[in-house]
């Protein structure tokens, strides 16, 4: 699919994600091997900011079938937002599987969150933001730094333009927008949107490598592949493929 044809506005993204189909299938991704690894270190991740930070209010939007929520540690009062009602649907029906039953869930629309004006101290969000072009995420950041507390916590996901960019172009099969960064650009964005980014985990650290290892599923090898996959991940960072990014909400 080209540029142009990619899905981009709200409204053709909230179909989109309503479609059974696409819940359907949704978490087949984390089952391949790459995808486990990073599935497995984005719970990781968020994990080691709740332990640290012990938000009493916590905030997910667009939990999808709650593929990360459902193995998140508890939390006083956890709320997940969705628009879709079939996505909301499957992640009541998981979390409760995986036994995380202190979800809450709403329904409501990233650009008009219906919580009071510093009412949440901890906000994340997998994917959402990344699907819109700046103007429209400078609106969702907007939203977000008024429904956190002063000095509140928000963590999201990115992707590295060097290392995501050529993938995609050599790949068919993305239906939608899905922003690409520089880590300078992806920096400058928050500051500007009034957060402070703290820290900058870098994910699937050796893409290459890790996407030829990937390949062996196909051989019937996804178990040894998802092995290496993940012990390179102990490898420095210096251009990842993903980055989860904690931030603090500027007064």
């Amino acid at each position: 699919m080209s540029d142009e044809e990619l899905i981009r506005d709200k409204g053709g993204l909230q179909q989109f994600y309503d479609d059974p189909k696409v819940v359907g299938t949704y978490l087949k991704r984390k089952e391949s091997p790459i995808g486990a690894v990073l599935h497995a270190r984005q719970v990781e991740f968020i994990n080691d900011v709740i332990r640290e930070l012990q938000p009493r209010r916590l905030l997910e939007i667009a939990p999808g079938p709650a593929r990360i929520s459902a193995e998140l540690d508890p939390v006083p009062l956890a709320v997940a937002m969705d628009f879709s009602p079939n996505m909301l649907a499957e992640a009541r029906r998981r979390t409760r599987e995986m036994g995380r039953p202190h979800w809450q869930f709403a329904r409501g629309d990233g650009f008009r969150l219906p919580f009071k004006t510093a009412s949440v101290d901890f906000v994340f969000t997998i994917r959402f933001i990344r699907r819109f072009e700046r103007e429209s995420r400078d609106k969702i950041y907007r939203e977000i730094h008024r429904v956190l507390r002063p000095g509140g916590h928000l963590v999201l996901d990115a992707q590295n333009r060097l290392v995501a960019g050529p993938h995609r172009a050599a790949r068919s099969g993305y239906n939608v927008f899905d922003e690409l960064w520089m880590r300078e650009e992806l920096v400058a964005e928050l500051e500007a949107a009034g957060f402070a980014p703290l820290r900058l985990e870098g994910m699937i650290r050796r893409f290459a490598l890790q996407w030829q290892l990937h390949r062996l599923r196909r051989f019937g090898l996804g178990g040894p592949a998802q092995l290496l996959i993940r012990a390179l991940e102990c490898t420095p960072a210096d251009n990842p493929s993903t980055w989860m990014v904690l931030s603090q909400a500027k007064r």
